[in-house]
């Protein structure tokens, strides 16, 4: 090699000394262990970095690597800070039970001693802008959920134990999350999709011009299956537990101050503003709408049929259905969830049972429906007919609005389309049940294939029928075969080993190598073991 080239390799080898740093150098400068590292990682929002391929060949494929700067940041850091005093802490703790010193464990374990940071700071850091935190809210609430259901195992309101099972500070924080959320949700008239899976229950809602997509799981028994490093999502939770608090914080406000404003605006309205009809709200919607772009105006609009859907009806809902999730979709669209059984006021009774729970009699005059129904209604943005949905029958097919555009408009196909530029394998088949939907939507809708290839595929298939109606060949249409044709078609071939023909070109290295050591008869040359037992059998 030349000095030049010499040279130049040991120069890119310290430049990625100096621009990246491997887990073990980053552990050692922030004198924590692995677990406590990623904890930090996690909560600093540091990733490690995916080198080029020239760099893994220099440094190794097995090595993780973090930018150099980002480490530094973490050595003057707040919570690298109070985790090295935590573990000052635990030392004298330590020295105080071995000692029996009850008085000082006393004082040490008081709020005051105890090292405890927080994720003000953090939040700032990472969230400059409040739609950038709007956008975390689907991985935060979908984690939330999770840990809302789950059971807590320790019993602690503080974190920086590195807790390794669900804590009971965590899991009461996390259920107060979710009802604020939902609360937010049902207030503000933002809920716009809903949709029943295997996993759990999807919802989507439109917050400040995003559109947030959470999961709530199925509850039933459970137990947290073994060998899952729990203090890894658990550092998740705690850090969208904080965000959720700031961004519930900021919505609350904003919701209040734009109902109070709208409340004076009401009131200091002047008879002389409304026009001959009396629509003067529906002018300001699109004076405001005109001077929005595109896709505000779509949500706007979409939200605009949700928010008044359920007006006027009250619901009921049995003890088998899952309450919050069917209340959040009532009170979202304008409903109202009775909260004892008084069938004068009650219009539809959501139950999830073959027959009626006991001690309830059918009255004429409310509807009973499945929880689907709730479901089918808000992704159709209209109040859809019972047939199909009452007690005891089949339920039609239930469609994600998430894949298919349901109602057909414009906010849905804009919606959808959006979903496929961030994943491609979406298909466009739209089952039987959308064309039904959309028939109830709108009289005149006629089911179209736009780029013909429905129609194409069914001209090129051939159907079982007209196989069967083909004709048969004749006795005179028959072909007579001879002995010697009937025994060269009725031969086996017989099998053959496949024969290696290419010949296989070495470097000049290795054709040297191989030449020597056929020179000193070392090819394929037996080892010990076999030298051993050669020998064994001969003296035998």
């Amino acid at each position: 090699m030349h000095r030049k080239q010499g040279w130049a390799k040991r120069v890119k080898k310290e430049r990625l000394k100096k621009k990246y740093l491997t887990r073990m150098q980053a552990t050692r400068l922030l004198q924590v262990d692995s677990i406590h590292f990623r904890r930090l990682c996690i909560l600093k929002g540091i990733y490690p970095r995916a080198l080029s391929r020239s760099k893994q060949k220099q440094s190794g494929n097995e090595k993780q690597y973090y930018l150099a700067r980002e480490i530094k940041w973490l050595v003057r850091d707040h919570i690298a800070d109070r985790m090295m005093a935590f573990r000052a802490w635990e030392k004298k703790v330590r020295r105080a039970k071995a000692m029996g010193l009850a008085e000082d464990l006393k004082v040490l374990h008081s709020g005051k001693v105890k090292p405890h940071y927080g994720l003000v700071a953090t939040i700032k850091e990472r969230y400059p802008f409040f739609v950038d935190a709007v956008r975390d809210i689907d991985d935060a609430m979908s984690m939330i959920s999770l840990y809302a259901f789950l059971s807590p195992e320790v019993t602690s309101e503080t974190t920086i134990e590195t807790h390794h099972a669900l804590t009971s500070g965590l899991h009461r924080r996390a259920r107060e999350i979710c009802e604020q959320w939902n609360s937010y949700v049902e207030r503000s008239h933002t809920l716009s999709k809903g949709f029943i899976s295997i996993k759990g229950y999807y919802f989507e809602a439109l917050v400040r011009g995003e559109r947030v997509r959470w999961l709530c799981p199925h509850e039933y028994a459970n137990k947290f299956p073994a060998g899952i490093q729990q203090y890894i999502m658990i550092s998740f939770l705690e850090f969208y537990l904080e965000l959720m608090r700031f961004v519930l914080f900021k919505l609350e406000r904003d919701l209040a101050e734009e109902q109070k404003r709208s409340e004076e605006e009401e009131a200091n309205v002047n008879v002389e503003d409304f026009d001959a009809s009396g629509n003067n709200a529906v002018q300001g919607l699109t004076t405001t709408t005109v001077g929005a772009n595109k896709r505000a105006a779509l949500m706007g609009e979409e939200l605009r049929k949700v928010s008044h859907l359920f007006d006027g009806l009250s619901f009921y809902i049995s003890r088998e259905v899952p309450h919050k999730h069917a209340s959040l979709i009532i009170r979202a669209c304008g409903g109202r969830v009775a909260t004892g059984y008084v069938p004068g006021n009650i219009t539809h009774f959501v139950v999830d049972r073959p027959s009626l729970p006991p001690g309830f009699e059918k009255d004429e005059r409310m509807e009973y429906v499945q929880p689907q129904y709730l479901f089918d209604c808000l992704n159709a943005r209209m109040l859809l007919p019972p047939n199909g949905y009452r007690l005891g029958e089949e339920l039609p097919p239930h469609v994600s609005p998430f894949t298919v555009p349901i109602t057909n408009s414009a906010e849905d196909v804009a919606a959808v389309e959006e979903a496929r530029r961030d994943h491609p394998k979406i298909v466009s088949y739209v089952p039987e049940r959308v064309h039904e939907i959309r028939k109830l939507i709108n009289p005149q809708y006629t089911r179209t294939d736009p780029e013909g290839k429905a129609a194409e595929l069914l001209l090129q298939e051939e159907s079982d029928d007209e196989h069967v109606a083909a004709n048969e060949l004749d006795a005179d249409d028959d072909v007579h075969l001879s002995g010697d044709e009937l025994v060269e078609a009725r031969r086996r071939p017989k099998w053959e080993d496949e024969k290696v023909t290419e010949s296989v070109e070495r470097s000049k290295l290795s054709a040297l190598k191989v030449k020597r050591q056929r020179e000193l008869n070392l090819m394929n040359a037996p080892t010990n073991e076999v030298v051993a037992r050669k020998r064994l059998h001969s003296k035998s």
